[in-house]
């Protein structure tokens, strides 16, 4: 009987957790290794504009945090972007313990031939 609880506990952990449903679609990575990703099923379109969820991952922690996540707004027909939130995590994946910030309200051009270039022209392109 303990067998079968601690298989159906692994069981409904692994169906339920946030990271095994694959939300977070890979788009590239950096020269330093980090990894961007962004949630294919949290993108809304209002108007003009595209909202996301981007995840960054680090292959070592930076200030104590593996990754991080930030809400983008993004304008594609000026191709500029704000961050409208920031959630750094200890873990990888944007998992276990959080904490956040709001950034300065200001839109911000991707650098040229970068991965943040890179992402921002795949959503773009993904849900335009």
């Amino acid at each position: 009987m303990k067998k079968i609880t601690l298989l159906l506990v692994i069981i409904f952990t692994f169906l339920f957790s946030t990271t095994s449903w694959g939300e977070w679609k890979f788009v590239t990575d950096t020269l330093s290794g980090s990894k961007f990703y962004y949630d294919k099923y949290r993108v809304r379109k209002s108007g003009k504009y595209i909202y996301f969820w981007k995840l960054t991952e680090y292959i070592k922690p930076k200030r104590g945090v593996l990754s991080y996540t930030t809400y983008i707004q993004l304008d594609c027909s000026m191709f500029q972007f704000k961050n409208l939130k920031h959630q750094w995590y200890k873990n990888t994946m944007g998992e276990g313990e959080m904490t956040d910030s709001t950034p300065r309200d200001k839109w911000k051009y991707p650098q040229p031939d970068s991965s943040g270039e890179e992402l921002l022209n795949k959503v773009c392109e993904e849900h335009q």
